[in-house]
């Protein structure tokens, strides 16, 4: 018999079922849902992440840190040390890089540049006529991600400087357009506690451009971007005369090309100092959402063993009711091969039509929840569950053999009945 008329014969006898069929699909389905929902949302996730990273670090990057202490006992008294430290109390503190250190990775083979991390306190930001409001500063990178609404980033090395739309009308500014080549005083105070009256110096910039907030943005929210040099200003007056001046509490490094980052990374290892590259970011992060797909295509896996008990129940309840018809199809030159292929094929079908219907499922729960999640979570266009077509059939795939493999038992049991004693069964 060929396999064409034993797979349409298969079709014809779950039809006859229906409602068994359609309930023993259903718990299929359950896994199927939960399998290809996890992965959208691994698939998602990775993605989202991938973006965030290349929009907010350039794959050429590294930060750097100096390597922590890990041979102090915390129950013993720390020794004294002249290299300067950040406390952040409790006894736990930071060690800072020095000048020093910046000529040092500086000369490290294949480094384009080095950038130290000012951390610049600002006392706030104004201009002629208008209410002083608190700012933050923050270094232009041009790897970072500017959604810009007037302006530009030329400029910048002309003391010019950045702002966030949320600026523009509080500093007296019509439209973003209307900011742009106008004077800004962003204030900073020297930190000398020597001095009995602190000094508060205002420095005059000039609005370059005006962004809007990247949904993909993590660092320099709301902060308004000034050049390396500019920052670096800012810092030295702000910390002059204290013990953080000419300190930083890490440094960004940007190799020449990209085949040399990890190269520069194990010399930086070498030199004494801890990197960090995008790759090591991300791994991280890829690591954690691996750990949550797995936990939830382990419940879409619990579903689908569920189904297959299940499976196999129907199975044997079909061959019992279908002893005599059985015994027929044998009578009249049906092979035991043919009688075996029969419901595993009926297996089969149960098995595709539980892992389309749950596919199908998750795919219409992602079109319908991926824009009420990006609405929810502000991310714009950006879609959390992305369904790859691949991953989706070969789940559904993966379940068609699941089922034909929970078929063998049943379908083993009526290839073997005896014609006759089938014919005879009531």
């Amino acid at each position: 018999m060929k396999i064409r008329d034993i797979t349409i014969r298969a079709g014809r006898s779950l039809r006859q079922a229906k409602a068994r069929t359609i309930l023993t699909s259903l718990a299929i389905g359950v896994g199927a849902f939960t399998i290809v929902l996890s992965l959208a949302a691994g698939s998602g996730g990775r993605a989202y992440t991938a973006d965030i990273i290349s929009s907010n670090t350039n794959v050429k990057e590294l930060y750097v840190q100096p390597k922590p202490d890990v041979n102090n006992d915390p129950t013993k008294p720390k020794k004294y040390s002249t290299d300067p430290t950040m406390s952040y109390g409790g006894g736990f503190s930071v060690k800072l890089l020095k000048d020093s250190d910046i000529d040092k990775l500086n000369k490290i083979k294949n480094v384009e540049s080095v950038t130290p991390v000012y951390l610049v306190t600002v006392k706030y930001v104004t201009r002629q006529g208008q209410d002083k409001y608190q700012a933050s500063v923050a270094t232009y990178n041009e790897s970072v991600k500017v959604d810009y609404v007037a302006g530009s980033a030329d400029g910048i090395d002309k003391k010019g400087v950045i702002i966030p739309d949320s600026y523009v009308e509080a500093l007296g500014f019509k439209s973003p357009e209307g900011a742009i080549g106008k004077d800004v005083q962003i204030a900073a105070e020297k930190g000398s506690s020597s001095l009995v009256a602190p000094e508060i110096k205002p420095f005059n910039f000039t609005v370059v451009g005006v962004y809007e907030q990247s949904a993909l943005a993590v660092s320099g929210s709301d902060s308004l971007r000034l050049s390396k040099d500019d920052t670096k200003a800012l810092y030295d007056f702000t910390t002059e005369g204290t013990a953080q001046h000419g300190t930083y509490v890490g440094a960004t490094v940007i190799a020449k090309d990209v085949a040399d980052v990890n190269d520069i990374k194990a010399d930086i290892g070498k030199a004494g100092y801890e990197a960090q590259t995008a790759e090591d970011l991300m791994s991280f992060i890829f690591q954690f959402i691996n750990v949550l797909q797995g936990i939830l295509i382990g419940f879409g896996a619990l579903a689908v063993l569920t189904s297959v008990f299940g499976i196999i129940n129907t199975q044997y309840i079909s061959v019992l009711e279908r002893t005599q018809q059985i015994g027929l199809m044998k009578a009249l030159g049906m092979s035991r091969r043919d009688v075996g292929r029969l419901f595993k094929l009926e297996a089969a079908w149960i098995g595709f039509l539980g892992g389309a219907l749950g596919a199908g499922a998750a795919i219409l729960v992602g079109v319908i929840g991926n824009p009420i999640i990006a609405k929810a979570l502000k991310l714009g266009d950006i879609n959390l569950l992305i369904f790859e077509p691949l991953t989706v059939i070969g789940v559904i795939v993966g379940l068609v053999l699941v089922a034909v493999a929970a078929g063998i038992l049943p379908a083993r049991k009526a290839a073997k009945l005896d014609p006759i004693e089938a014919l005879r069964t009531e």
